[in-house]
Parts: C-alpha cells; structure tokens; sequence
C-alpha cells in the first residue's frame, strides 16, 4: 500500500473518530436549535442526530461533522474560514470523509482518494457564517472512494443550515490527561478527547485552539502490555499535529497499556515515537516521555 494511501485512511480515521464526539461539546444555537446536516448517500436520505451535529472554526479550518441514528458519519474539512466555494479532489487542502460505524470494514471512503474526479471529489459551497449566532450554512456535493476496495459513494443535496459551530475545543476534564515531551519540550493537552470506534480507540490531544495535536488508536479492547506503533498494520499507530494543517505519522515507537477497564472505560498507557512527514521523511519529530490517562465513550 503507497504511504499516501495509508496516510489518507489514517487521517480520516482519525478525523471520523473525533469528530463523532461533537456531543460532548454541547454546542448550541441559543434558540434551542442547533441547525441541520443532511445529505443524500447513494439514493439514500442521510440526517446527522441532534446530539452529534456540529461545527467548528478552529486554526483556519472549518470542520462540519455529524453522526445518522444508524451510524453512518459523515465530516468535513475545509482550508479557509470564510464564505466561498471549496474545491474538493485528490490534491486539494479541503478534505470529506464518511464510514459506516456498522460495518465490518470501518475504513473510511474519502475525498482524495482514487485517481480522478470520476471516483472522488466535489464542492462545497459556504453560503454564510453568521459571527452574531455562530451558526453556518451551506450546501455539498461530492463523491467519496476506498482504495483498500475500490468502492465509491456519492454524496448529492447536502445541506448544514444554520448550523452552530464553536471556536474551541472542550477543555479536558479533571480526572483525564495526557502528557509528553516533544523534541525535548514539555508538552500537556489542554483538550482531550478519547472515543471508540470499534473496533479502535483513539484518543486526541491537544491545545483548546486544536494546534499541536497527538492522537493514538489501539484496539477498543487493547489488553496490558507493550506493543510497537506499525504504520503498515492499521492496529496500532500514533499521528503528531504541529499545526492543525499538518499531520506526521508514527513510524516507530511503543506503546504500553497499563490499565483498560471495560467497565469504568478509562484507558492508562506509556507512549514513545517518531513522527516523520509522509511526503519528506527528513522532517520527523521526536515524542518522548508519554502518558495518558482518560476515560472514553
């Protein structure tokens, strides 16, 4: 599998884990409502649930994600914070994802990836951002593909109205944390989100801002013990954020389960690695001194 590949599903992965957890920022509109996400996937009418729309504005980017009562995720990523249309293709910065949570293949379909516009890519066209209300509308539509299968979806009549999004990330509560030294630096997350998406756990780090980010995603059901970060595997793997635009991949390293419990869903662990650019291997970060303790949904 081309690194570029591995390094998309990861990504999106990732992005889909996190951005289910919108529910647990509460966001909404001050009238009560809190807009609406919906879209139609191959034929099908898609609603994002109540509980897990949302949006938000975070480092440049604008990111709109939801979660449909029979499990089907849908986010997207956009490289400005304004109105305007948003080019999405196998190069474009902008990015679209969606899983089906209920599927034995939980890898997700995505924008940039497959070879041309016939098999992924569309628009997404801002029509406003109201600052007042925080609330953002528009309309979408595009195609998704898998590489690992060559299958494909088309997303048409999307729609997000009104839809509230926020300027931070949730601070991390006072029972979770996640820590480490960055090329020799100190570094804690201020923000942490950790959510199952079975049959993987990931859990996020970082600033409220959504800058300077360490994710991790293990197995839900990650025994004690030391296992080593493969990136080739898809099982266990860590990603470090610099910045929110840029993302570097674990091409080495450990991490060690100290505690998972089922029942009270808190995960404890030890974690080491090497990040370095999928596209620049020169450029690589070293992550040092890891530990976490968090509780996850």
């Amino acid at each position: 599998m081309r690194m570029r590949t591995l390094h998309i599903i990861i990504g999106a992965a990732v992005m889909l884990s996190l951005a289910s957890c919108r529910k647990e920022m509460s966001i909404e509109h001050p009238n009560g409502l809190a807009g609406t996400f919906t879209a139609t996937i191959d034929g099908k009418e898609w609603i994002a649930a109540d509980s897990t729309k949302g949006a938000s504005i975070l480092q440049g980017m604008i990111n709109i994600s939801g979660l449909s009562t029979d499990n089907k995720q849908l986010s997207i990523t956009l490289n400005d914070t304004i109105p305007g249309v948003y080019k999405l293709s196998q190069v474009a910065a902008s990015l679209a994802a969606y899983a089906d949570n209920d599927s034995s293949n939980l890898y997700a379909y995505t924008t940039n990836q497959g070879a041309d516009s016939t098999q992924a890519g569309g628009l997404v066209t801002v029509t406003e951002i109201d600052q007042v209300n925080r609330t953002i509308t528009g309309t979408f539509s595009f195609k998704v593909y898998r590489e690992l299968d060559n299958k494909q979806k088309t997303i048409t009549d999307g729609v997000f109205y009104k839809l509230s999004y926020t300027t931070t990330l949730p601070p991390s509560g006072g029972k979770d944390t996640m820590q480490a030294a960055i090329d020799g630096v100190s570094w804690k997350a201020q923000s942490i989100i950790a959510q199952s998406l079975a049959p993987q756990l990931a859990i996020n780090g970082s600033a409220l801002n959504g800058s300077q980010a360490i994710s991790l995603v293990m197995p839900l059901d990650v025994q004690p013990g030391i296992y080593t970060f493969d990136p080739t595997g898809l099982i266990y793997f860590a990603l470090y954020n610099p910045t929110a635009t840029i993302s570097r991949l674990s091409t080495s390293g450990t991490l060690e389960i100290l505690e998972n419990d089922p029942t009270t869903k808190r995960v404890r662990g030890n974690f080491q690695f090497q990040a370095d650019e999928p596209l620049n291997p020169a450029i690589k970060n070293q992550i040092t001194g890891g530990y976490f303790s968090v509780e996850y949904n």
